[in-house]
């Protein structure tokens, strides 16, 4: 018997610093529907769905990015929506939390309407102080702290589901401990500047780790032109053999959807075997304290 289950990258072109609220949430609601109509049931919203991608610049205005409760009532009518139709969603947002620490979050919403899981993305790209004048400068731990949340997967209806954001899917650590948790589809949302290599860099490192840990990633972006900045597209459906299965034609909004079987990352699994012939006894360096110290990336 198969567990076959549909999913739907839902690619947005960009949001604008003029984009409001309700333009980005019909945006959002425009793929819903989209997804509704051609049968999906796990819908992957990018990173920072909710606004332009506003760590690109040091700012004064930043707190009208932040999101304190998850729905709130700007994006309410998509939990609403959603639930009406027995689709669950990954969405990625600014969250501020009630004693004013601000993170860099995805959650994963149930067919329910119910926040199910959460995680606060870790390896943050970019400056903690600036503005710099090199092109290309992001300033992400200027406005996030690292997240408290740790790798993990969540039992959902679907699958064992593992959430990564942006510059996770970078280190390979990300989809080892996410797989090693049961992940076996893993969720990755991304705001990329285009860049030499980028593209096949983005798509590169998650096939790469979905190959080495036998799961499919998701990943989704949010791409196209935004204020200045071009961001890369690439969304993909991609299986525990590496392979991709469907991808973005375009940097727009757009809905890229594969049905994947989920017992083929267990026949992955018990073709590789990555995870049991591990030898962590000879790993030890892997969880020593960093001694390189972090250079001043501006990469994501």
């Amino acid at each position: 018997m198969t567990r076959r289950v549909k999913v739907g990258a839902a690619q947005l072109g960009p949001h604008q610093e003029s984009s409001t609220p309700e333009e980005i949430l019909a945006r959002l609601l425009a793929l819903l529907e989209q997804a509704i109509a051609e049968r999906v049931q796990v819908l992957v919203y990018p990173e920072l769905a909710l606004t332009t991608y506003f760590p690109k610049r040091i700012r004064s205005d930043a707190a009208r990015f932040f999101t304190t409760a998850m729905p709130d009532p700007t994006v309410a009518p998509l939990f609403e929506r959603a639930r009406e139709a027995g689709i669950a969603f990954h969405l990625g947002y600014a969250e501020r939390t009630a004693d004013g620490r601000q993170f860099n979050t995805a959650v994963y919403v149930d067919e329910r309407g119910e926040v199910v899981g959460k995680y606060r993305k870790l390896h943050l790209p970019g400056l903690a102080d600036g503005p710099s004048a090199r092109p290309g400068a992001v300033y992400e731990p200027y406005y996030f702290a690292h997240g408290d949340t740790g790798f993990q997967a969540f039992q959902t209806t679907h699958a064992q589901v593992g959430i990564a954001i942006c510059q996770d899917r970078r280190f390979p650590e990300t989809y080892r401990a996410l797989a090693l948790d049961g992940a076996e589809l893993v969720l990755i949302g991304y705001n990329t500047p285009a860049g030499p290599l980028a593209y096949e860099q983005n798509e590169l490192v998650m096939r790469a780790g979905a190959y080495s840990n036998s799961v499919f990633v998701v990943g989704v972006a949010k791409a196209g032109t935004e204020d200045g900045v071009e961001l890369i597209g690439g969304s993909c459906v991609i299986d525990p053999f590496g392979q991709v299965l469907a991808r973005a034609a375009t940097t727009a909004d757009e809905l890229v959807t594969a049905a994947i079987d989920l017992d083929q990352a267990r026949a992955a699994r018990e073709r590789w075997n990555f995870l049991g012939r591990r030898h962590p006894g000879h790993y030890t360096s892997l969880t020593e304290p960093v001694r390189v110290p972090e250079t001043k990336s501006r990469l994501r």
